[in-house]
């Protein structure tokens, strides 16, 4: 149909552009826009197994994943190994796309639509890796750095960090070797002096051990979904001191995850953040989700791609009402033209596309039922 052609356009070109980038996907239908970003999205689907197995008849290693045997390996490299970011990584071409479906309706009720956003991205992201990784990585983990020369060598030990835990391990059994002995060996157990020393050095160096590990855990336990709901639940939210920059370290770190992660996964990772239902919500929270997506998560590293699926007729006339936006966006499409960087149109639903729909219509539930069977046996 005429849609799968300008479908198939729009997910060639996310394949291939910068992030980050804010793409419009304007139609002028609101029930069509549901139809049309699942073909975008099964289309990119497509392509990513297509250049997956590319990369692959290339010769190139298999890419892994952080689940089972792979857990282990991203936890060992997290905890003793720095990325570094060489030639041969910036010349892969396989990519995977984490597709993550924020409905601005389901958030309208609450105060701080954009809040939703973020922590809507934060969750999935913890949801797709797992949250023991990204845990350990708060910790632990570091940044990728880039290569100095054409060396193709991706990961490098951080020695710091082995000397400082192997000086912890060797300071504990050695308090707990004087301990030991203080308390065991006949004629020295009225040596009252090792053991104090002993359980001096024994604590000192457990503690510093134990305290990581609850930082670990912490983490663990308190996803990034809940800091941010934690902060914007406050009484003194209007008035703390660096709210805004605590969310965005937030960003920061999954960002700085998202770096690991590729290097780790021996592939391009991309967060195709689709956004609906804007224009079924106040003004006030359409301005607050704009200012989100253009001060909170537009690092210039950030591998983020957003689909803004909108009704440009309905959400302009929301910019020009908003009350905090006046002087900003008197005209409310120089305001959407400076948002979007991809402007993408959808046109008038052709002939082809009516009689699909109509198709679609007159079908009984559980052919739409057979459908999605199908759909997912096709699936690889």
């Amino acid at each position: 149909t005429e849609d799968d052609v300008y479908c198939r356009c729009l997910s060639r070109t996310l394949c291939h552009t910068a992030t980050p980038v804010t793409v419009g996907f304007y139609a002028p239908c609101g029930h069509r826009l549901e139809s049309l970003l699942a073909k975008v999205t099964a289309f990119m689907r497509e392509e990513m197994a297509q250049r997956e197995a590319a990369e692959l008849q290339r010769g190139r290693r298999k890419p892994r994943s952080p689940h089972g045997w792979g857990l282990l390996v991203a936890l060992w490299l997290l905890a003793f190994y720095e990325p570094v970011v060489t030639e041969g990584h910036l010349r892969r071409k396989n990519l995977e796309f984490i597709f993550i479906r924020f409905s601005a309706w389901e958030f309208a009720g609450c105060d701080k639509l954009w809040a939703g956003l973020v922590t809507t991205l934060c969750h999935r992201v913890r949801q797709h890796f797992g949250a023991l990784p990204l845990s350990v990585f708060h910790v632990l983990g570091s940044r990728p750095r880039f290569a100095a020369g054409f060396s193709r060598r991706e990961w490098v030990l951080k020695r710091g960090a082995c000397l400082r835990l192997w000086g912890l391990l060797l300071l504990l059994a050695a308090g707990l070797g004087i301990l030991l002995v203080a308390l065991l060996v006949p004629g020295i157990k009225d040596h009252r002096a090792l053991k104090v020393v002993g359980s001096a050095v024994a604590s000192l160096s457990g503690s510093s051990l134990a305290l990581g590990a609850l930082s670990i855990l912490k983490n663990f336990v308190v996803s990034e979904k809940k800091k941010i709901e934690r902060l914007t639940n406050s009484d003194r939210f209007a008035g703390q001191l660096g709210f805004m920059s605590k969310i965005r370290d937030e960003v920061e770190v999954l960002v700085d995850f998202l770096a690991f992660m590729e290097v780790f996964e021996r592939r391009r990772l991309r967060v195709v953040l689709e956004i609906t239902s804007l224009d079924l919500c106040y003004p006030e929270k359409v301005a607050g989700v704009f200012n989100a997506m253009a001060t909170l998560l537009s690092d210039a590293n950030a591998p983020f791609i957003f689909v803004l699926a909108v009704d440009p007729s309905v959400i302009v006339p929301c910019l020009e009402q908003t009350g905090c936006m006046k002087g900003l966006a008197d005209n409310g499409y120089l305001y959407l033209n400076r948002a979007v960087t991809l402007p993408f149109s959808i046109p008038e639903m052709g002939a082809r596309s009516r009689l699909r729909s109509v198709e679609a219509a007159i079908q009984t539930r559980e052919d739409l039922l057979y459908r999605i069977i199908a759909d997912n046996v096709a699936k690889p």
